[in-house]
């Protein structure tokens, strides 16, 4: 146990040691406005600078962000008209902004006037397959429209009439499924919580039932937050993921001990260190939070005294939990946007492939055992169990410091 212990430290302490920019899902993600008036084609183009850094490897290499920017969209981005290409107008002008991004304004100028207006966007996407761009348009005096492009929807359409997309509800709906479907895959954070989750109990039914749980807790203020119902800290939410990783992985590996009221003091008097830190140097948690995770780290962990108890609790503490992983997937929903003509579409096809992400990794995971379980490793099950809580121990102490501090 004392090793145990020891061990809960060093991880604790390298957590804290190498915290620094706690992102585990920064999606590959551009922007872009459409103005369409008399004919002329007003575009700006907005992208992270790191997705900038990825077009050397099909670009070249080149003096600055903003000439690699420009080069790219000369090459991916058309405008046609009745199948016509729309002529662009000067040269496009890239600026580098302050918040670490790169802008890009392009104008076209389309001929024919009279049919479909089709944009085609094929920009990042050969460097990044699962990149997401996010455009709102506007034709004259119609009402704004909004549009995702992605590596397998590359092309729009919208009626110059009316200025409406010609996509369906099931398009849509498609869309959004793939989006829910990618963000959890990419989402390391969710995957870590769900892996820890797996942790507790290895029993089919059981295991059903806490992952039952956390979707309906997810789901719950998934649709709430990205409605507008509730609008939480962003900050602190992904403080409070990484938090749920360190307490679930810890409460695993320490189900077994005879004396937990140590662990139970350890981990107490690190979130109790942490919230200390956080309020002097005025990290992202505000004071009542604190409290309310300091009582609920001491009650939680002298209430579960063995892996029964644990299992048995498992199902409503993944709720409690799934709310908090909720909100933070609400803030990659509202960051792409939902679309205006397909709200209620949109959201539900997003949980859906957040929900088919997890019914993927949760099978791999167990098949995984499964198939370790048939091979000689099995001798060092133990072994390997404790390896894994750690490892989650402290990747969670490193998500939760690093943001609770925001550093």
């Amino acid at each position: 146990m004392r090793n145990k212990i020891r061990y809960f430290f060093i991880l604790a302490l390298l957590g804290i040691l190498f915290s620094s920019n706690a992102d585990a899902h920064q999606l590959s993600r551009s922007f872009s406005k459409w103005e369409i008036n008399n004919k002329e084609v007003s575009v700006t183009f907005t992208v992270p600078s790191r997705q900038v850094t990825l077009l050397p490897v099909i670009e070249g290499q080149s003096s600055s962000l903003e000439d690699l920017l420009t080069r790219h969209l000369k090459k991916y981005l058309k405008v046609f008209t009745s199948n016509i290409e729309c002529e662009r107008q000067g040269d496009i002008k890239s600026i580098y902004g302050d918040n670490n991004y790169v802008r890009s304004e392009i104008k076209f100028y389309c001929e024919d006037f009279s049919s479909n207006l089709i944009i085609r966007n094929g920009s990042f996407f050969p460097v990044s397959i699962g990149h997401v761009h996010f455009a709102r348009i506007k034709i004259e005096d119609n009402e704004w429209q909004e549009n995702i492009f992605t590596s397998s929807r590359q092309e729009a359409v919208f009626s110059l009439e009316t200025g409406e997309s010609n996509r369906s509800r099931l398009e849509i709906f498609i869309d959004y499924v793939f989006l829910g479907f990618e963000h959890i895959l990419k989402g390391y954070d969710h995957l870590a919580f769900l892996l820890a989750i797996l942790l507790i109990t290895f029993q089919f039914r059981k295991m059903l039932l806490s992952i039952t749980g956390f979707t309906l807790g997810h789901s719950i203020t998934l649709a709430l937050a990205s409605l507008g119902i509730i609008q939480p800290s962003g900050p602190a939410v992904e403080a409070l993921i990484g938090f749920t990783i360190l307490l679930v992985a810890y409460e695993a590996l320490t189900l077994e001990e005879k004396r937990k009221s140590l662990f139970a003091i350890f981990i107490t008097l690190l979130v109790l260190g942490v919230a200390v830190i956080s309020l002097i140097v005025g990290g992202t948690i505000n004071l009542l939070t604190w409290i309310g995770l300091i009582i609920f780290t001491l009650s939680y962990s002298f209430l579960l005294e063995d892996r029964k108890q644990a299992e048995k609790a498992n199902p409503i503490i993944t709720i409690i939990f799934g709310l908090i992983h909720g909100f933070g997937f609400a803030g990659v929903l509202m960051e792409l946007g939902l679309p205006k003509d397909g709200l209620v579409v949109g959201l539900l096809g997003f949980n859906i492939g957040v929900e088919l992400g997890q019914i993927l990794v949760v099978f791999l995971a167990v098949f995984g055992i499964y198939m370790l379980g048939k091979t000689y490793l099995s001798r060092y099950k133990s072994i390997v169990y404790d390896l894994t809580g750690m490892f989650l121990i402290a990747l969670g102490v490193y998500w939760f410091l690093g943001r609770a501090l925001g550093i």
